[in-house]
């Protein structure tokens, strides 16, 4: 491992410590008391969000149990280079939220064709008002369920709203926001409805108002995915793979379903950038999963280039042998738990000899390039079913989008009995 790798190795190692996230959060309440700001954070909204949407639907209950003030911070823009093919994203979260909605008990949003800047004016109006949550719950009932007019703006002088809105936009990615929907709270943030438990928990040792949907088992007949083919697009460098393949692997053989596991490159590797604040965020928010899970994480080793290139040239070999579960987790752990350099090819010849991998043909694949055809025909594949990253989970006419969805699968799997 170089000394680079090593120092990224290490202030991965101490950025995702739950010693180091505790440390930090205490230090921001401590902050907001000083401050006589208890129970202050932001959340930040866009009108043509439907994830704002979903969680603008239950911040008044929550903040009214918790005695928070959470502020709305209204943004009409995003960083192109956090969204590499927004208008896929765009679609796919309208079928997500719907599924989200239903999971919540909330009433499910409705695509719409356009958002006027009316839409985010009146937002950015009602956010400054004695009770913000009840007025931005309704006018986004008004905007993604009901289609109804929305609220006359009361105010005399837009420019002034505008320039609200404009400040907005430039603040959110200043405070290393790149989402919207994001709630902002004493050093940690989190992203959406299905992440708002993570939150309630540091609030409460009590029954929470709102749950996780994804319970980590199985609640489905153990063989309802008999006959079927549950497809898998990971990455070796995704963390987010790295965490629901353990999982997933529970979930194939729980349904008795086919498991076909196919690797693509990674963004980066494509040419899609991952600005930082988006990098660091996942980091965490990985953390914080693998943690709920009991997965062991946070010692890494990146596996970007040389060693992306190693675990795809060296999976076919072991699928021929029927090791591919073995080996995507040996690979993807080495990375993500034991931070062991997948570009070193002593490092690779060992974990290939715990895998018993015959070593000469593993030699022939490092030396092909045949495998870039399978990636690339797996990138393509993403891309027909209406996504671009991974992991992404495809079963019957299901198509998922997460390591966070495996929930979803499961759901699908046992209406199926």
């Amino acid at each position: 491992m170089t000394v680079k790798k090593r120092l990224v190795s290490l202030f991965a190692r101490w950025y995702t410590s739950d010693k180091r996230r505790v440390r930090s959060n205490r230090r921001a309440e401590k902050k907001l008391l000083r401050r006589r700001r208890q129970g202050h954070g932001y959340c930040y909204l866009r009108a043509d969000d439907p994830y704002s949407y979903l969680l603008s639907q239950v911040l008044h209950e929550f903040c009214e149990k918790y005695a928070l003030t959470l502020h709305p911070i209204i943004v009409t823009q995003l960083e192109d280079n956090c969204y590499p093919e927004r208008q896929l994203l765009a679609e796919y979260a309208i079928e997500d939220c719907q599924r989200l909605a239903l999971a919540y008990n909330i009433e499910p949003p409705v695509k719409r064709s356009s958002f006027s800047e009316k839409a985010s004016l009146v937002l950015c109006e009602a956010a400054q008002g004695s009770q913000p949550w009840k007025a931005i719950a309704a006018i986004f009932q008004s905007l993604w369920v009901t289609h109804t007019a929305i609220p006359t703006i009361q105010s005399t002088n837009i420019s002034v709203l505008q320039q609200q809105l404009a400040s907005n936009n430039i603040v959110m990615p200043k405070r290393g926001h790149y989402l919207t929907a994001m709630i902002e709270y004493a050093g940690e943030k989190y992203w959406g409805l299905d992440r708002l438990h993570y939150l309630e928990r540091r609030l409460t040792d009590g029954e929470l108002l709102f749950p996780s949907p994804d319970q980590n088992k199985c609640t489905g007949a153990a063989d309802s995915g008999k006959g079927k083919v549950l497809s898998c697009y990971f990455s070796f460098r995704s963390p987010y793979s790295y965490i629901l393949l353990t999982r997933l692997f529970a979930l194939a053989d729980h349904y008795q379903c086919e498991l076909d596991l196919k690797p693509v490159l990674p963004m980066v590797m494509r040419g899609l950038s991952v600005p930082a604040s988006k990098r660091l965020y996942i980091l965490l928010d990985a953390k914080r999963e693998a943690n709920r899970h009991n997965i062991p994480f946070g010692y890494i080793s990146d596996p970007l280039g040389k060693g992306v290139e190693n675990a795809l040239a060296l999976f076919y070999v072991a699928k021929n042998m029927g090791k591919e579960r073995e080996y995507v987790l040996a690979m993807t752990s080495a990375s993500w738990s034991k931070a062991i350099d997948i570009s070193n090819l002593k490092n690779l010849r060992s974990l290939c000899r715990e895998l018993a991998l015959d070593w000469p043909s593993c030699e022939n694949a490092l030396m092909s390039e045949k495998w870039r055809e399978f990636a690339e025909m797996n990138r393509q594949e993403i891309y027909e079913y209406g996504l671009w990253g991974v992991p992404a989970m495809m079963i019957d006419s299901l198509v998922v989008w997460g390591q966070d969805r495996l929930w979803m699968i499961d759901q699908h799997l046992s209406r199926e009995q």
